[in-house]
């Protein structure tokens, strides 16, 4: 995608130090930022492309095709918590 947002990543150390900036620099231009401290990282991103990412998936969550993925996935999850899969003898045979 050619407006593909970028992405610049620090540690969190650097994050404390340069809040600011980044805070300008997500809000002004179409980037993101990512901040790493050890094992655990989150994405800064402006208010904006929140709402346009949240308006996308509230578009597709209402069209038919995931609402049946949605359906099966739900209906699996039902079955496999009614306990363990046991094949009958007659499944077993074939």
């Amino acid at each position: 995608m050619a407006d593909e947002p970028r992405f610049g990543s620090v540690t969190v150390h650097q994050a404390k130090d340069a809040l600011s900036q980044f805070l300008a620099d997500v809000c002004k231009g179409k980037v993101r930022m990512e901040i790493v401290d050890g094992g655990h990282t989150c994405v800064l991103i402006s208010k904006d492309e929140l709402d346009s990412l949240e308006g996308a998936l509230e578009i597709l969550a209402n069209t038919s095709e995931v609402q049946k993925i949605a359906t099966g996935l739900a209906a699996l999850t039902h079955s496999i918590a009614q306990g363990p899969l046991v094949l009958t003898e007659s499944a077993q045979a074939n």
